[in-house]
């Protein structure tokens, strides 16, 4: 994996040019990262993103039949993501994950600037002491663009009250496409609490499991990634 370390708590900016097949991945801590990653024709990027206390801005640049997966993990961070799909046939499969315990601002814009795109982006949160969280996802097809598909999923799971908020807006001026999207922000649901404590499992780790399920069940991990990210959030 070509790893990308941000450890100064200086601004960084950085042009990748993507040529070959690349896993990367980012970390974060403590300060503003900048990145332009630019995906050349018929190539596939796997981005692992993992970081806290950080403001994170990513544009993302898709060429002709491209693939991004993108794994997102983040703590008390905001960000914003701009993903041009801009060749035929390109492909985006985005999971972003954010546990937060202070204000959390998340941008999302996928533009399908060409025929034939696809993109799927799953949104979940975890608000912590009453912090509001926003996920503003915004997806755009214009006219010229046709037989594209766009699928949104964005949930926050709130431990209290909050004054989060989820934005799932689908900008669409083509009639040949697949769009959908769903929102839920709120507590644990009962049902979930009371399948889990029928099956023998007290509530407290019920709860637990169905935050892990929540921030890691979309994400691609390895094996140690997977462990890395269960011991933090156990530590919360």
């Amino acid at each position: 994996m070509n790893k990308i370390k941000v450890d100064s708590k200086a601004k960084s900016k950085k042009k990748l040019r993507i040529t070959k097949k690349e896993d990367i991945e980012l970390c974060l801590r403590g300060h503003d990262a900048n990145y332009q990653i630019f995906v050349e024709d018929g190539i596939e990027c796997n981005l692992w993103i993992t970081g806290h206390d950080s403001n994170l801005s990513i544009e993302i640049i898709e060429n002709k039949n491209s693939y991004v997966l993108v794994s997102s993990f983040l703590e008390n961070s905001s960000s914003h993501f701009s993903i041009q799909l801009d060749g035929e046939n390109s492909i985006l499969d985005f999971s972003y994950s954010i546990l937060s315990q202070k204000e959390s601002l998340n941008e999302i814009k996928v533009f399908h600037n060409a025929s034939n795109t696809k993109s799927k982006v799953v949104c979940n949160g975890l608000s912590d002491q009453k912090a509001p969280i926003t996920l503003d996802v915004n997806e755009y097809i214009p006219k010229s663009s046709k037989n594209c598909s766009c699928n949104q999923d964005s949930k926050i799971l709130e431990l209290e009250s909050s004054t989060s908020e989820i934005h799932p807006n689908l900008y669409i001026e083509n009639y040949e496409v697949e769009a959908s999207h769903s929102a839920y922000i709120g507590p644990f649901k009962k049902e979930d609490i009371f399948y889990l404590e029928s099956r023998g499992i007290p509530e407290e780790d019920a709860k637990v499991l169905l935050v892990k399920s929540l921030l890691l069940g979309k994400l691609k991990l390895t094996e140690s990634q997977k462990s890395e990210l269960i011991e933090r959030i156990e530590k919360r």
